[in-house]
């Protein structure tokens, strides 16, 4: 998965260490191939995809004095800044200049260091540091480099190498890193990744007793990717106000910008493989399985109960269930055809038909189970809309089951160094509703993370019992009961919006009007059964 095991050989002049952003711009080409040298050139206009030889790694050119003008914007930001952090950001730019350049595509375009530039431009700087990688990437690789950019920033891996010149930028050879303490296993296999993907793309900051103060788990892919480290090195004293400056919290992510490439038809990508054989050889014959349904549900329901499963993905359950005489209803507005990724409406259809059914011949139902739907809701709109269909479902002395993803969970996986999950590297970047974006299957997906805390107060204006369980498990599980009298307006918007989901091409069913006239009426009969007691 790294790069090829070659070693980056600079000329004995860059060795030394070449002067700041105030000479002369200079770019550096990396090439990748057998014996590969780094070669200095004048800038004179904006730099080529680079040309890679022999390796299939591209060439990433270093920018000494990139000018500002040239840039061209993007049109997403992840991240969002306050005016107070906007401040502090300029006054450490003022203190300690440009220490870390900012990333561009192979056509200028600013990949990461939005804010910085912003701040130099409001501080009349016209020329910054820069890496351009060697090809164009693709959206989801320029946000992936924006993120990691951004979230170096706040780790803490020890790391020694040989010292540069104070105040210039050096090439640091590779064999002189020295690791005293590696952490966040996830962030440096993410950094691994892109750098094998793309070539060399990031740097350090050092003081000149060869400590890095910054960046240090770029320098622990450095060291085991075998490629030379771009360090900009400042005196010891300076270096613990230059590392709190730059650790400081400079905004939020903010995936406004980009909510269109995560669409909610896209959510069934997320969808969990509940009783799905799983892949692994070392896991033949073993099954994914449910902790909703397994610890929840399972242990205490009977044949009789009448359950909803809102939001089955496939079904599994469901189906299992009423192979052994249960008496369960699914509901999956973005279930495929087996083997298919097209949704299949015509299911999805027949699945509303069966909920109508069940309504008018029994009433609301005695279980409503809510298994990995919150984390996958694209909006809060989404979030409410869905629990108010579930009260909606739920008899008045009926109780719903749910679980959904939780943040301490994600948080302690990522801090204890776990890696992967089924071959994703666990990063969490999140904004702050707690949602986060991935790039899984060629598709944009939302996740969105609760706490204990934060799912007890988004249920309890559903429900008037809420319990929370399981709060340490990576699945946070609540019981709810008696639910509670919503307006008919955000029944209806709900219903409408639930049971009749966008697809592709803007196409709606239309299918879901008798369900909704009569879930209405049910559901109005047991809050007005409530009142009265």
């Amino acid at each position: 998965m790294g790069l090829p095991p070659v070693v980056l050989h600079p000329s004995p002049d860059h060795r030394r260490g070449s002067p700041g952003p105030h000479r002369a711009p200079r770019q550096v080409h990396r090439r990748h191939q057998r014996r590969p040298r780094l070669r200095l050139a004048p800038h004179r206009a904006p730099a080529q995809a680079g040309r890679c030889l022999v390796s299939a790694i591209p060439t990433t050119t270093f920018h000494e004095s990139y000018p500002l003008a040239e840039l061209r914007p993007a049109d997403y930001n992840p991240r969002r800044l306050s005016a107070e952090a906007f401040e502090r950001l300029k006054a450490s730019i003022g203190r300690h200049g440009i220490v870390k350049p900012v990333i561009l595509n192979a056509n200028g375009t600013l990949v990461a260091g939005h804010q910085r530039t912003k701040g130099m431009t409001a501080l009349g700087i016209t020329h910054t540091p820069a890496v351009m990688l060697g090809t164009t990437v693709r959206l989801q690789d320029e946000i992936r480099f924006n993120l990691l950019h951004n979230k170096v920033e706040t780790e803490a891996s020890i790391v020694h190498a040989e010292p540069g010149q104070i105040g210039h930028w050096t090439w640091v050879p590779w064999q002189s890193i020295r690791i005293d303490d590696q952490k966040n296993a996830a962030f440096i296999q993410a950094i691994g990744q892109m750098a094998a993907a793309h070539g060399p793309w990031g740097s350090v900051v050092m003081d000149d007793q060869g400590r890095i103060i910054l960046n240090a788990e770029y320098a622990v892919v450095a060291a085991a990717h075998r490629f030379d480290l771009l360090a900009w090195t400042v005196p010891s004293p300076e270096a613990a106000q230059l590392h709190a400056d730059l650790t400081g919290e400079y905004g939020v992510y903010d995936w406004t910008a980009i909510e269109g490439q995560a669409p909610v038809w896209n959510q069934h990508i997320v969808q969990p493989k509940r009783l799905r054989q799983r892949s692994s050889k070392a896991k033949t014959g073993l099954t994914y399985g449910s902790e909703t349904w397994e610890k929840l549900v399972l242990p205490w329901l009977k044949p009789e109960q009448r359950v909803v499963d809102f939001g089955a993905g496939h079904g599994d359950y469901a189906t299992m269930l009423r192979g052994k005489g249960f008496s369960v209803t699914d509901y999956e507005p973005y279930r495929t055809a087996p083997g298919k990724y097209a949704v299949d409406i015509r299911a999805v259809v027949s699945m509303i038909r069966a909920i109508q059914k069940e309504l008018r011949e029994h009433g609301l139902f005695d279980v409503v189970v809510l298994d990995s739907v919150i984390n996958a809701t694209t909006s809060l709109d989404y979030q409410h809309w869905v629990l108010a269909t579930v009260n909606a479902l739920c008899a008045e002395d009926g109780v719903v089951c749910l679980g959904t993803r939780s943040l301490l969970k994600e948080t302690r996986m990522e801090q204890a160094g776990r890696a992967t999950t089924g071959g994703a590297v666990n990063m969490s970047f999140l904004d702050d509703n707690n949602v986060e974006m991935n790039f899984v299957a060629g598709k944009w997906q939302k996740l969105r993370f609760h706490t204990p805390e934060t799912l007890a107060a988004l249920l309890n204006p559903y429900f008037a019992e809420v319990k929370i369980t399981d709060a340490s498990d990576s699945n946070l599980k609540a019981v709810c009961r008696k639910p509670k009298a919503l307006q008919e307006a955000e029944y209806r918007k709900a219903f409408e919006e639930e049971f009749n989901m966008p697809y592709p091409n803007d196409f709606r069913h239309g299918k879901h009007l008798e369900l909704v006239e009569f879930l209405i009426k049910l559901v109005l009969e047991r809050n007005s059964l409530e009142s009265r007691d």
